[in-house]
């Protein structure tokens, strides 16, 4: 099983931070066996929630801005599952390149509840966002950096990360461009692409804040 350990950025302090990038690169579901593309991302946690940012190449565009909670997952789209301590539902937060948000929470796949708009509306305006045509190949790079308050988490009553251990995954997925592909950040043993596989998903802790003493 994966771990990672999750360090405490203060929002002052990340700006400046050279986050560290894990890579997004196990995709069992790719019968072509050439790379379909590359991301990764980066994740640190402050007082009031979680920076996230991540950083895809890749050979097609197609996108378009959707409403909260619209079919992000059918554009260029990278993806964050999060499950708490003693909880066997998790939450799901999806992103395109536009920026365009949709996040959930349940059990499964199957009947999940969208979380309330005016909490995703913070969400979307946190992002920014940076796109650039690379190499001779006339790949696509696009970056995506988020902030989710721990307002987010509305089915818990979360104050602070601080010390927490979780459940997480990462993926990039784009179900509706000219060449679908599904890439996650843990291994996952299903027939046919699904990211929602609790049971697989890598064990993270948020490092505690750090305690001030003065001199």
């Amino acid at each position: 099983m994966k771990f990672l350990n999750i360090p405490f950025v203060s929002q002052e302090a990340h700006a400046h931070e050279k986050s560290t990038l894990h890579t997004i690169d196990y995709e069992p579901w790719n019968t072509e066996k050439t790379i379909s593309c590359t991301a990764a991302f980066s994740i640190s946690h402050f007082d009031d929630g979680i920076h996230l940012k991540f950083s895809v190449t890749e050979q097609f565009l197609r996108v378009r801005t959707r409403k909260l909670n619209g079919e992000v997952h059918r554009d260029n789209c990278v993806e964050f599952f999060i499950a708490f301590e003693q909880d066997t539902s998790y939450y799901n937060f999806e992103f395109n390149c536009l920026g365009s948000v949709k996040g959930a929470y349940g059990k499964s796949r199957v009947h999940r509840k969208f979380l309330p708009l005016q909490l995703l509306k913070t969400v979307e305006d946190s992002i920014c966002i940076s796109m650039d045509n690379i190499s001779k190949d006339r790949s696509i790079k696009w970056d995506i950096s988020i902030i989710l308050p721990v307002a987010v988490f509305c089915y818990h009553n979360k104050v602070s990360l601080s010390g927490e251990a979780c459940s997480v995954n990462f993926a990039k997925c784009g179900d509706g461009l000219p060449k679908p592909h599904f890439l996650s950040w843990v291994e996952i043993v299903s027939e046919k692409p699904d990211f929602h596989q609790p049971a697989a998903f890598g064990r993270v802790e948020f490092e505690p804040k750090p305690i001030l003493t003065l001199a």
